[in-house]
């Protein structure tokens, strides 16, 4: 029942970004792929959503708002996907092959994309998997700032205090006034370790995490490979598979339907508005509704050519 499932699943084959009425008719082959696609699909926009919502939660402090996003940025992220999957679709249809250069950018622009999607997404989930790490390194971060915040308001208070020994005053009035400093450092070093204890320095922390911790982007390298998965699978579907075939079929006996039916129509609004004349409409193109040539205007000859066909007519 399962295996039937994934076979004919009209639900896998509509993220594989496919027409499953075309999908049903093909061999299981096809079919199984097409599943395979749409679930790693799906697999990109849970992970989507899991990740953006852990990381909103960490950085905003809020569940709803981290749902809230999360969810919103997981379709998002899905649309953007399906669009990606549509526009490696094969076209079926005769059509200009582009240049080299130009196929060549078009996918560097795509995988490039996915590239840096997989990596902002496994971000989150990697500090989820290794957060003890990461607040060992953020702790002794954090520590370091607090010496040298200890070590500026040492210098800041020695200064003080020996512009007061230069006033002469009494040694028991220098002798509270060093106390009074201690206690207004002493205060001051408290309040900024708990302002930076508070913080959850969810940014830091990511940097760190990448800086110091090499051996996460092995996972980061596992999302990349995930999130181009699809794509790549779905290129790598051949074009002679059944698929592509009673695709090609089916769209073009559609559309050359639609282009009979057009100068059907065309043809009896001149006979009606011309009727003494014996008018059609003729396409520009040699194979029209395709459109992909172009018929050539006829050439000119020149004068002195157009004198030797004339004097050859003569004789």
């Amino acid at each position: 029942m399962r295996l039937k499932f994934f076979e004919y699943s009209k639900f896998l084959w509509w993220f594989a970004g496919e027409d499953p009425f075309i999908l049903k008719n093909c061999n299981k082959t096809v079919r199984v792929k097409f599943s395979l696609i749409g679930i790693l699909v799906i697999t990109v926009m849970i992970t989507t959503f899991i990740s953006i919502s852990y990381g909103l939660y960490k950085l905003l402090e809020s569940y709803y708002v981290g749902l809230l996003i999360g969810f919103y940025t997981a379709v998002l992220v899905m649309f953007l996907y399906m669009f990606i999957l549509y526009t490696v679709t094969k076209d079926v249809l005769p059509h200009k092959k582009g240049k080299s250069i130009e196929i060549f950018t078009s996918y560097i622009i795509r995988f490039g994309f996915l590239f840096a999607l997989g990596l902002v997404v496994s971000q989150p989930i990697e500090y989820m998997l290794f957060s003890d790490e990461v607040n060992k390194l953020m702790n002794g971060k954090i520590i370091e700032s607090i010496k040298e915040k200890n070590k500026s308001l040492n210098i800041e208070y020695s200064m003080k205090v020996k512009e007061l020994e230069e006033l002469n005053i009494s040694n028991n009035d220098l002798k509270n006034e060093i106390i009074r400093f201690q206690e207004d450092k002493d205060l001051t070093l408290q309040q900024f370790m708990d302002y930076q204890y508070s913080r959850n320095f969810f940014i830091e922390k990511m940097i760190l995490m990448d800086k110091h911790l090499i051996y996460i982007w092995f996972f980061s390298a596992v999302f990349i490979i995930l999130f181009s998965l699809p794509v790549f699978l779905k290129i790598k579907i051949d074009f002679n598979t059944n698929y592509y075939k009673n695709k090609r079929i089916i769209q073009r006996d559609l559309l050359e339907w639609h282009y009979d039916k057009f100068l059907e129509s065309y043809n009896a609004i001149i006979k009606e508005k011309f009727p003494s004349f014996t008018l059609t409409y003729k396409s520009p193109y040699a194979d029209p509704p395709y459109n992909t040539q172009k018929i050539s205007k006829p050439q000119l000859a020149s004068e002195s050519e157009f004198s030797k066909w004339l004097l050859n007519e003569g004789n």
